[in-house]
């Protein structure tokens, strides 16, 4: 048996103050470890826009006031781990 765990997502996110949709920004659902630059699932904090506590923290991206930005669609990455 196969579970999938969400670890971050891909999302289209726009500025306040911009106009313009920004595609593939990476929204991490761990935890910035400073001694290898990574999130605790690996991904290179290069690659981090943002670091979120999960979906439902994601999701209140979605309406203004949040941050500087609003998250307009997302799709989630997931780990696998066979059980």
């Amino acid at each position: 048996m196969t579970i999938k765990k969400p670890i971050g997502a891909f999302a289209t996110i726009q500025y306040i103050d911009d106009e313009d949709p920004i595609e593939g920004v990476y929204f991490s659902f761990g935890e910035f470890d400073e001694d290898s630059m990574e999130d605790s699932y690996g991904v290179s904090d290069l690659f981090v826009f943002f670091y979120c506590e999960g979906e439902e923290d994601l999701k209140s991206f979605t309406k203004k006031g949040a941050e500087d930005f609003i998250v307009l669609s997302y799709e989630l990455e997931y780990e696998t781990a066979d059980v």
